[in-house]
């Protein structure tokens, strides 16, 4: 397995930063998978608790931990080793400009965390 490898790192207008990541492996000769995996942490704290979560951040943080992260990957096949290096910085281009203004957004880490609590929430709630 190939190590994953940071390609750069985008500060955004909510003081979170965008990190992209190559994930690519080798298939069969000289043909790849790549994989661009984008990155964000927020951090699980008072300051990026939804205002409805604040009496139960205790809960909250130990549910999720000190961070969540979001991650959203794009995925070619079959691609040749010479186009390699222009496909990653292709695909790079393309998740920056789809996603900077909305995980930028200065609501973007309570909405992600509320989310991610209640998955959590009705995951255990399966289990139970």
């Amino acid at each position: 397995m190939n190590p994953e490898k940071m390609l750069s790192r985008h500060p955004l207008k909510n003081a979170l930063a965008l990190e992209f990541w190559d994930r690519s492996r080798p298939m069969l000769g000289d043909r790849w998978q790549v994989v661009v995996e984008a990155r964000v942490a927020v951090p699980v704290s008072e300051d990026t608790l939804p205002p409805e979560l604040h009496s139960q951040s205790s809960q909250v943080i130990a549910a999720l931990g000190k961070e969540v992260v979001f991650a959203q990957q794009e995925v070619r096949n079959f691609v040749d080793t010479g186009e390699m290096a222009g496909l990653l910085q292709q695909i790079e281009e393309q998740l920056l400009a789809s996603l900077q203004a909305y995980l930028g957004h200065p609501q973007f880490p309570a909405r992600f965390i509320r989310k991610k609590f209640a998955d959590q929430q009705r995951e255990k709630g399966w289990y139970h």
